[in-house]
C-alpha cells in the first residue's frame, strides 16, 4: 500500500511540473517587467532633472546611481540593453523577455558580436590560431560561437530550421574559407549570424547587418 501511495505522489508531481514551470516561467517575467519600469522610472526622473538625454554611457550611470545591481534587473539573468527612445529617453530593455521579438534578437546579436571580437582579441594575444569555438556570456548563459569556413544555409529561427535548435552563434573569419577581406582585416571577424527559435540576424564584413529579424 505504502508503495502504490509513493507511486501516486510521484505522478502526481509529473503531471503538475509543467504547470509548475510556465508557473515560474510567468513569474519571472512579471518580476523582470517590474525591474524594467523601475529602470525606466529612473531614466525618465534624470531626463528631467537635467533635460538632456545624455549618451548611453550617461544613462548607464544613472542606472548605476539609481539601481546599483543593474546588471542584475533582469532575475533570469536576461542582458538588459539602453535604446533610445523617440522623445530621446533612453529605454532599457531585456534580451530574454523583450516582446518584440525580432528586437530583441538583433540586440541580442549585436552583443553577441561584441563580445566574441573582444574574446577573439584577447585570444590572439595567446595564439595565432583562431579557436574553433568561442563562449561568451549573454543571457545569463554561455553561447557557443562555432567557427565556420563557409556561410550557412540558416535563415529564420532554429525552431523552423531543421539541424538547429535554441540559440545558436557562427563566426567567419575573413580571408579564410569563403570570407573576402572587405570592410575588416585579414584574420578579422569578417562573418556572424545570430539565431535564436523565432528570428535570425546575418553579419558580413561588406554588406553589415541583414537577415529574418531585419525584415519587416
Amino acid at each position: 500500500m505504502a508503495v502504490l501511495l509513493a507511486l501516486i505522489a510521484v505522478m502526481l508531481v509529473i503531471i503538475a511540473l509543467p504547470g509548475l514551470k510556465v508557473f515560474e516561467e510567468r513569474a519571472q517575467v512579471i518580476a523582470c517587467e517590474q525591474a524594467l519600469a523601475s529602470a525606466r522610472d529612473g531614466l525618465i526622473i534624470e531626463y528631467f532633472n537635467t533635460f538632456q538625454a545624455g549618451t548611453t554611457q550617461d544613462a548607464m550611470n544613472t542606472l548605476d546611481a539609481v539601481m546599483p545591481a543593474r546588471p542584475n534587473i533582469c532575475p533570469s539573468g536576461g542582458t538588459v540593453y539602453l535604446v533610445r527612445g523617440a522623445n530621446g529617453i533612453f529605454v532599457p530593455i531585456c534580451g530574454l523577455h523583450a516582446t518584440d521579438g525580432k528586437q530583441r534578437c538583433r540586440l541580442n546579436a549585436s552583443r553577441a558580436k561584441e563580445l566574441l571580437e573582444n574574446s577573439l582579441t584577447k585570444a590572439k594575444k595567446k595564439s595565432s590560431e583562431t579557436p574553433e569555438e568561442v563562449q561568451i556570456p549573454l543571457n545569463g548563459k554561455l553561447l557557443n560561437c562555432v567557427l565556420v569556413d563557409e556561410a550557412l544555409n540558416l535563415r529564420r529561427g532554429t525552431s523552423s530550421t531543421n539541424g538547429y535548435e535554441g540559440v545558436v552563434a557562427f563566426f567567419g573569419i575573413a580571408g579564410q574559407g569563403e570570407f573576402p577581406v572587405k570592410g575588416v582585416k585579414a584574420g578579422e571577424v569578417g562573418y556572424f549570424i545570430y539565431a535564436d527559435e523565432d528570428h535570425c540576424c546575418v553579419w558580413r564584413s561588406d554588406d553589415g547587418w541583414t537577415g529574418e529579424a531585419y525584415q519587416y
